[in-house]
């Protein structure tokens, strides 16, 4: 051996060494696509590459970070939660192959809507445990709602000492501080910050149930996180998948207790069942997982209207306890919500939702005649002002409800195609017109008052959404007596307020979560003048939302109005402004999922433009108000049926002629195509 070899190196020789040694990083696989393919080092700016923007290429966007560690895991994309793979099983083989039911006691009686199955519990191999972290303050990348619940002597904070582990007290205080905020959307709801947390002081199912959306949430943000490098990217070493099947795992055994409850003939009061229901419709439509929310709703409601028999029983002895207003609130909204969802993609049976399985208002026995079914029930109380935005979306849900129920009705006994009906009975609906005129009076004061000093942007929001629900409910509640889909050029009017009060919402969340992360657009690395100063509106630089993150709410908010819009309306500017409003700001809501929404939305755009003229909204010769700029009658279709694949994050969509009477001639404009979100 060389002695030589065994000396300490002089600092000279170790600096030579040091500079003809070659660079060696780790490589990066967070580039655009563009880039990735032609083999050259990305500069990742957001949203478009300038390498490939100087180069004149069109940059295809960048793929979704997935750290692989662990060996082969599954794909989670920076949008909203798949479904699971692979379907979980039961931890006791006896019970594999058996289903339960929510039920109460008149479920075996042979009602048309019988309460739904519960799958077999969800129990997924767990990882070994880790060594416990340092606990860390979880962020939200939304603002911290004013009139959120300070837990105090009055509103204290649920003790988890003895109910949790170390592991689900993380995620219970993760919903308890967090979650419980963004599930309710843009409107305030002591639901989630007070009667859910309350409840899961005493049942072991809500308790998991609560663990489980916590999961999900932290699914959400570490799926939707930055690269690695990125300034809000935490050094966490968990990855989404830890976090799902952990989620997977609380929510088979909240499934498994409650199951444990009702067959061991535990008592188990309606509100707790009911809140059950809601833990478990809100799980399954945050993973995507629609059906079974529309199952877990229509349980829902026929236990509701089972209670609401019992309490009009003149013989009772004892009177049931009286359901809280707000539990009573929040079904009505998943009613909503559940009915619009069926309205836009018609869904086969068991999946479509009855607002009223027992009788009218909604679905009387055997009518003779229309006028048997009137102008629908009594007319909702409407003030001549709101004084809140509550009780005005109080109003509002309830119409909206009772109008679905009419709607229904009429669909049963006429048997139009796609729900719609005769023209020759729409004097029927003259007192529901009536009522959204009345609402939408009463509403004026709060809505001119959104941009009042004060008022939040989360206020704001829930103003807009308010007066988008009405003017979708009233577009769509009108249109549904007409076979033709050029009736919807009327509303053009209405369409576009839809799109100014989405886009102020989204414009609002920008700015306020750019401030939050980058402290002004000037010094924002995401935001870059130079090339969407270039883009002709309607993509202009507001409609580059860089900072948004995909979220999760159960309520309805701009998704469900900006659809309609996307598909009904022949403006050319509007549509694809609600379609770039849409594919912009990754959201769920409830079961609508933005991304979904707005790609069906574009190829009905496609299909029904085929014959115009290419769009230029920068071309000042093209007159996009002339009858020619608009697709003609014989061009035009809708929706008529959505299946999901959600493992390959697809959907087969088809589109037929509206109001198509003879099943038995083929459709010449009947379409089918696979889209993937």
């Amino acid at each position: 051996m060389d002695a030589s070899a065994a000396l300490p190196k002089t600092e000279k020789e170790t600096e030579k060494e040091k500079k003809q040694r070659r660079a060696s990083k780790p490589k990066v696989k967070t580039g655009c696509n563009n880039c990735k393919n032609r083999r050259v080092k990305c500069d990742e700016t957001r949203p478009q590459c300038q390498k490939c923007v100087k180069s004149g290429r069109r940059c295809d966007g960048y793929p979704a970070y997935n750290p692989r560690r662990d060996g082969a895991r599954p794909d989670f994309v920076t949008r909203i939660l798949p479904a699971p793979a692979i379907r979980p099983r039961d931890s006791n083989p006896s019970n594999s192959d058996r289903s339960y039911s929510i039920s109460s006691r008149s479920s075996s009686s042979g009602s048309s809507a019988s309460p739904p199955r519960i799958p077999p519990t969800a129990v997924v191999r767990r990882r070994p445990e880790r060594p416990e972290r340092p606990e860390r303050p979880e962020r939200s990348e939304r603002p911290e709602r004013p009139d959120a619940i300070r837990y105090s002597p009055i509103h204290a904070a649920p003790s988890i000492s003895l109910a949790f582990d170390s592991q689900e007290s993380l995620y219970f205080r993760l919903f308890r501080e967090h979650t419980a905020n963004e599930l309710s959307g843009f409107f305030d709801s002591g639901f989630w910050t007070r009667s859910v947390l309350q409840e899961s002081h005493s049942e072991a199912s809500i308790r998991h149930a609560v663990v489980a959306l916590g999961a999900l949430y932290k699914t959400l943000e570490k799926a939707s996180e930055s690269p690695p490098g990125s300034p809000d990217s935490d050094s966490w070493e968990d990855t989404a998948p830890d976090h799902y099947n952990f989620a997977l795992q609380q929510y088979g055994k909240s499934l498994k207790r409650l199951r444990e409850a009702l067959e061991g003939g535990e008592t188990r009061s309606p509100r707790t069942v009911l809140i059950s229901i809601v833990l478990f419709t809100c799980f399954q439509s945050f993973i995507g997982d629609h059906k079974n929310a529309i199952l877990q709703i229509q349980a829902g409601l026929t236990l509701l209207e089972e209670r609401r028999a019992e309490q009009r029983q003149p013989q009772m002895l004892q009177s049931p306890p009286v359901l809280e207003d707000e539990l009573v609130q929040m079904f009505t909204r998943l009613a909503v919500q559940a009915k619009s969802y069926d309205m836009a993609f018609h869904f086969p049976a068991p999946y479509v939702i009855r607002l009223n399985p027992s009788g009218f208002p909604s679905s009387p026995s055997n009518p003779s005649s229309p006028s048997s079914i009137s102008s629908g029930p009594s007319e909702p109380s409407i003030p001549e002002c709101f004084e809140t935005l509550q009780e005005a979306r109080t109003s509002l849900n309830s119409l909206t409800e009772r109008i679905m129920c009419f709607s229904e009705a009429l669909s049963t006994f006429y048997g139009g195609p796609s729900n719609i009906l005769p023209t020759f009975i729409r004097h029927s609906g003259q007192a529901f017109r009536a009522s959204l005129d009345n609402w939408s009076e009463a509403f004026e004061p709060l809505l001119e008052s959104r941009r009042n000093i004060g008022i939040t942007n989360t206020q704001r929001a829930g103003i807009n959404v308010c007066k988008m629900m009405q003017l979708m409910t009233a577009i769509l509640f009108w249109t549904g007596f007409s076979l033709s889909e050029m009736n919807f050029d009327a509303f053009t009017a209405e369409f576009r307020f839809v799109v100014e009060l989405a886009k102020e919402i989204v414009v609002d969340e920008e700015l306020s979560l750019a401030a939050k992360r980058c402290g002004s657009l000037n010094k924002c690395r995401h935001h870059q003048p130079s090339y969407h100063q270039s883009l002709p509106a309607p993509f202009s630089n507001e409609d580059a939302f860089n900072h948004i993150k995909p979220s999760f709410a159960l309520d309805l908010g701009i998704v469900p109005p900006l659809f309609v819009v996307a598909t009904k309306c022949r403006d050319r500017k509007l549509r694809r402004e609600a379609i770039r409003l849409l594919v912009s700001s990754p959201r769920r809501e409830g079961m609508w999922d933005s991304i979904l929404s707005g790609r069906a939305a574009l190829w009905i755009m496609e299909i029904e433009e085929e014959d115009l003229p290419p769009y230029h909204p920068w071309s000042a010769d093209q007159d996009l108000d002339s009858a020619d700029a608009l697709p003609s009658d014989d061009n035009r279709v809708m929706v008529k049926e959505i299946l999901f694949d959600l493992q390959k994050h697809q959907a087969t969509l088809r589109c037929g002629t509206r109001g198509l009477q003879d099943t038995s001639v083929a459709d010449a404009r009947a379409r089918e195509t696979s889209i993937t979100w």
